[in-house]
């Protein structure tokens, strides 16, 4: 193998190894319930729901619910989309049951309607249960 072949194969090993790291995941680690519930809920609002699949926990029952939020989503027109990305999210309150769950208390500007999620500590970071938000309590 020639000197200029060996270069041109680390450089293609280079890009291979930045675009490698460049596609992991960079959404921040949320080390607090309040953060968990925040990065999740405007994740949605913006309809990345591949960024709030990072913070929801983990389960079939939440995948399907998160995957009914986002078809929910995309069903809306464009300016229901566009409203949705610009609302902001009031947090009324938050309720730590124990060290390892918390519900926050929250409405939107766009229904004001309250809503309740249940976040839980997890090692990876706090996590958004939502079956807790949509099974009778």
């Amino acid at each position: 193998m020639g000197k200029n072949n060996i270069k041109a194969l680390v450089v293609i090993i280079l890009i291979f190894l930045q675009w490698g790291c460049s596609n992991l995941s960079n959404n921040e680690m949320a080390d607090n319930a309040l953060d968990g519930g925040r990065y999740f809920l405007e994740s949605c609002n913006q309809g990345d729901f591949k960024k709030a699949n990072y913070y929801l926990l983990e389960g079939s029952e939440n995948q399907s619910l998160l995957k009914d939020i986002s078809t929910d989503y995309f069903a809306l027109d464009k300016e229901g989309r566009q409203q949705l990305r610009q609302a902001s999210i009031q947090i009324n309150e938050i309720k730590a049951l124990d060290n390892h769950q918390t519900i926050i208390n929250y409405q939107s500007s766009l229904d004001k309607v309250p809503h309740q999620i249940k976040v839980i500590n997890t090692p990876s970071g706090w996590k958004v249960d939502l079956k807790y938000s949509y099974t009778d309590k």
